[in-house]
């Protein structure tokens, strides 16, 4: 059984992972606007990536006797200065998730929650 601050704490990091696959996505098609298949793909790919990596929250969360708690994702960017400027955004929004990865183990850590911090591994 979840605790409920892990439960909650996986919950926003299903958000994110959802947000993620989004934020991907939008610059697929910011790529495909400008003529950049190859970095379409490549970002569709990360897209799917991303919602594998949510769903896998979701199941971790149902298996674990938690409740889902689904909430609002919010709208990516759509446009950039240039290629290289979503690249940038792209890689400092990983930094930021991977943050957000390395608390959610101090947090399973902190309640002695051996299951959630060996799913995080």
């Amino acid at each position: 059984m979840l605790g409920k601050k892990v439960e909650k704490a996986l919950n926003a990091q299903l958000n994110a992972e959802l947000y993620s696959s989004y934020l991907y996505l939008s610059m697929a098609a910011y790529c495909e606007a400008k003529d950049l298949p190859g970095f379409a793909h490549w970002m569709r790919i990360q897209a799917q990536e991303e919602l594998f990596h949510g769903m896998k929250f979701y199941d971790f969360i149902n298996e674990r006797g938690g409740r889902v708690t689904l909430t609002r994702i919010d709208g990516p960017m759509t446009t950039w200065a240039s290629p290289m400027k979503m690249f940038a955004h792209v890689y400092q929004h990983e930094m930021k998730v991977t943050g957000l990865i390395n608390k959610l183990v101090d947090l399973a850590i902190k309640e002695k929650d051996h299951a959630t911090n060996n799913f995080l591994q």
